[in-house]
């Protein structure tokens, strides 16, 4: 058991400059969070059990290779006839994928009226080839790529993984079509091509197909799709590939010493106080926190927690019950200044395996003070693999792919924070 923190590396709005406000979406925190939620509606339903766990990436064995990330482009139109034959024995999956593929294109109706080609070819609101359309035209294409996507995810939560690899696979090639127009473009427009959330559409089709890719061909397929990403200049590392905001100017490193960050020093000193509220909490709730569902806890598991601070905002019966560890919290104003960021107490089942996977912005490090660590219990990120320690911190970027497993034993609570990234202008 943990209590997780983020600690802030940068600020989301310290990136906008004027240019960058004629086309990005509203900035303020209840944005961003609605945003954040609206991206991941599809991950929010139950996930389907499926009947064998998968194995941690330490423990995985490659594939044939079945994700076709050579295999030649297709117009974007054919393929959205085809998948909506396919699933047209699914009309609520449709609907549902139509009114989530219009709420993520409503934001770029007036930016795409108002931006000049070269800035939505820049900043990953058209593909080259749609700079040369009418403005209906570019969002009638935007429309569709939008609807591709989501019906990619309705596939993948179907099961139907060949089909979310034939779309990815074509959305993928749709970006990819005329580099040196996008290189360009990326030259005339420097502040937009560089901004954190640039090319987040590509990033989110390559995400997806990836984790298609790696159901139908293993791991060794999952790589290669996540390389040609990396070729594509989406991301720096296959390991390293956050969805929401990505800031390249930051450190890229997948664990940080607790040393580094004052705030972990500070949660390490309160550690007697703060496992004995969260103790105390866990007893008047009968045993259990609320249970917290995600497709990357495997099969089998069980994975809860208590939040204390999400999205800058306390949540005001849980910190009343447990003073101590929200006034130690309350101390660390960059604790509190985190749009993506919560503080909470996480607790995973014995024998629980949370499947590889990243955070969705490298704006902040992850900060995991060990409460009740059973052995065996331990966290790979990147690479690397430590173990939690009761009393002690361990502090991680969560933009990088990792995965946690324990061992089958008695449940164990963790308090979990998300502190904010240092600047790129800290001095640690």
């Amino acid at each position: 058991m943990v209590l997780a923190a983020a600690h802030p590396r940068a600020s989301t709005t310290s990136y906008l400059s004027p240019e960058k406000k004629n086309i990005l979406r509203p900035t303020t925190a209840a944005a961003i969070v609605s945003r954040s939620l609206e991206r991941t509606s599809w991950r929010l339903r139950t996930p389907q059990p499926t009947s064998q766990p998968r194995p941690p990436v330490w423990e995985r064995r490659s594939h044939q290779p079945r994700a076709g990330t050579d295999a030649a482009a297709e117009p974007l139109p054919e393929v959205l006839e085809w998948v909506l034959t396919r699933l047209a024995d699914q009309p609520a999956v449709l609907a549902r994928a139509r009114a989530l593929a219009r709420q993520q294109m409503a934001p770029h109706e007036a930016a795409m009226g108002s931006a000049a080609p070269s800035e939505a070819i820049a900043y990953g609101l058209l593909t080259p080839g749609e700079a040369v359309a009418s403005v209906d035209e570019r969002l009638a294409a935007c429309a569709s790529r939008h609807l591709l996507l989501e019906l990619g995810q309705a596939c993948s939560m179907l099961r139907r993984e060949a089909d979310a690899v034939r779309i990815f696979r074509a959305l993928s090639h749709a970006f990819a079509a005329g580099g040196a127009s996008r290189a360009a473009a990326a030259a005339e427009h420097p502040v937009l091509a560089d901004d954190a959330r640039a090319r987040l559409f590509e990033r989110e089709v390559y995400t997806h197909w990836g984790a298609a890719a790696a159901r139908l061909g293993g791991r060794a397929e999952e790589r290669r799709v996540y390389q040609l990403a990396v070729e594509r200049g989406l991301w720096r590392s296959t390991l390293q590939r956050p969805l929401e905001h990505y800031a390249r100017s930051l450190t890229a490193r997948p664990f940080w010493e607790a040393s580094e960050l004052p705030e972990a020093a500070a949660l390490q000193r309160a550690f007697p106080a703060i496992l004995a509220e969260c103790n105390a909490l866990l007893a008047r709730r009968g045993g259990a926190f609320a249970p917290y569902r995600s497709r990357v806890v495997a099969a089998g598991g069980a994975w809860s927690d208590v939040q204390l601070f999400g999205g800058c905002r306390a949540d005001a019966e849980h910190c009343a019950a447990c003073p101590r560890t929200a006034a130690a919290i309350a101390a660390q104003p960059r604790l509190n200044s985190v749009v993506h960021g919560s503080h909470f107490f996480s607790r995973l089942a014995a024998g629980t395996h949370l499947e590889a996977h990243c955070g969705p912005s490298n704006y902040r490090l992850r900060c995991h003070l060990g409460l009740v660590v059973p052995a065996g219990a331990r966290i790979r990120v990147g690479e690397e693999v430590r173990e939690w320690r009761a009393g002690e911190c361990l502090v991680f970027d969560d933009s990088y792919e990792h995965e946690a497993r324990r061992a089958p034993s008695r449940p164990a609570p963790v308090p979990v924070h998300a502190p904010p990234r240092p600047c790129p202008s800290d001095t640690l």
